[in-house]
């Protein structure tokens, strides 16, 4: 990730800032994927360095991976690994922190990592903020390649009005950028439960504390 053109950066290195300072020795943190959790790995690289500190990552991405290879940071396991706390950030969060997230293609990992994680801060900018989600993003879901065609016409059914496929996931799988006519409370679970979904970018009801600069 080219630092250079990472759009409002002094927000996200405010953002990056509050949440270095709750690293401590020992513990296992997972790491969320996009330009301000690049920013926070970053800084958090070098209070591992400079404090000598022992923690380990939960990575969801490679160049996330990479950062923390760069600053000798241990890679975790997440079978055999409890995370203590996360850290990720949106790409829309609406007044009920429900959130779209993964227009990065890392929606999957970054789902589990909530999932698995007591705590999670979830740190966004100025522009992350929305009445309505999908307001300025679709909706980005992961397919098993194979299953393209019939997801999406189940996607048809359940209110898809565009649909763009946007490449491949670092795990393999494909990437659908899909625009619906009403983001309800229930659509994550909808879309879930078509066969072929590997996981949806909607994090509708977690339990997460949003942080703002």
């Amino acid at each position: 990730m080219d630092i250079e053109k990472i759009t409002n950066k002094e927000q996200k290195l405010i953002l990056a800032k509050i949440i270095v300072d709750k690293v401590e020795n020992g513990q296992t943190i997972g790491f969320g994927s996009g330009s301000t959790s690049y920013l926070s790995a970053i800084e958090i690289g070098k209070k591992v360095k400079a404090e000598g500190l022992k923690i380990k990552a939960i990575p969801t991405s490679q160049y996330i991976e990479d950062v923390c290879n760069e600053y000798g940071i241990e890679i975790g396991n997440i079978i055999e690994d409890n995370i203590d706390w996360a850290f990720d950030g949106a790409d829309e969060v609406d007044s009920n922190n429900n959130m779209i997230k993964g227009m990065g293609n890392a929606m999957f990992k970054e789902k589990l990592n909530i999932l698995q994680s007591p705590k999670t801060y979830i740190l966004i900018d100025s522009t992350k903020d929305v009445q309505k989600l999908g307001q300025n993003n679709p909706v980005p879901i992961e397919v098993f390649p194979k299953a393209l065609k019939y997801v999406s016409s189940e996607l048809e059914k359940i209110g898809a009005y565009e649909i763009i496929y946007k490449g491949m996931s670092e795990n393999g799988n494909s990437i659908l950028h899909v625009k619906f006519n009403e983001i309800n409370n229930e659509l994550e679970k909808q879309i879930k439960s078509i066969t072929g979904v590997i996981e949806s970018g909607l994090f509708i009801g977690y339990n997460v504390e949003v942080i703002r600069s």
